[in-house]
């Protein structure tokens, strides 16, 4: 009862004490705009830490290397021909098997686009086979054979032809094009081309494929 009346009498007195009340419930406005700035500052740290972590891994572990193609093997599946010297021309029907390698040294996945595989006489196009896309995961080799059908008609004006049909021995070159891309965790992509280019001997009296000299080539 006694402090109703004192508080009656000294209205000074209740505005403070209300006041010191209304600022116990209210939350200080320093406080937390400073919490926001810590909660931003640690957001800020982890998102630079893990993007240096993910370049770091991509320049090291997963650096991209060079895939490769390689021709394993080339058989004759079959082999006619035959001259005509009094026009100088060659009939001539061919068709090679060809084995080859797609390898990915790399510790992603390589995603490559449709390929070819490519027969060369004296630099003339007479034999194309395309080589399907595809993905090869991380150190792995995917083996495939293509069969290449000789267009033979695409040589009769090659004056050469005759010449090396009549010595018994078909000098070509096989050409493999593959290209790609390798994936570093789906965010870095790396262009990749490989090519794969072999003097392939022909010795058309016993219908043999001679010793492969073979060159590679690959491109990031």
């Amino acid at each position: 009862m006694q402090k109703a009346e004192e508080t009656a009498l000294n209205p000074s007195k209740v505005a403070k004490e209300t006041r010191d009340a209304e600022a116990q419930t209210l939350p200080k406005p320093k406080s937390k705009h400073r919490r926001r700035n810590i909660c931003l500052g640690v957001t800020a740290a982890v998102i630079v830490v893990f993007v240096l972590v993910v370049v770091i891994l991509a320049f090291t572990v997963f650096k991209a290397k060079d895939p490769s193609t390689t021709i394993d093997s080339i058989t004759l599946d079959g082999l006619r021909f035959s001259l005509d010297p009094s026009r100088m021309g060659v009939n001539l029907n061919m068709t090679l098997d060809v084995d080859l390698t797609i390898t990915n040294p790399n510790k992603v996945g390589f995603k490559y686009k449709n390929g070819s595989a490519l027969m060369y006489y004296k630099n003339e196009l007479f034999g194309e086979v395309p080589i399907a896309a595809g993905k090869i995961s991380s150190d792995d080799t995917k083996p495939m054979n293509v069969t290449v059908t000789v267009m033979a008609d695409r040589l009769l004006n090659n004056p050469q032809l005759y010449t090396d049909v009549s010595s018994g021995v078909l000098i070509m070159n096989a050409v493999i094009k593959i290209s790609g891309k390798v994936l570093i965790f789906n965010i870095f992509k790396v262009s990749a081309d490989t090519t794969t280019t072999c003097d392939v001997s022909v010795f058309l009296s016993n219908s043999t494929i001679g010793e492969l000299d073979c060159k590679y080539k690959a491109k990031l």
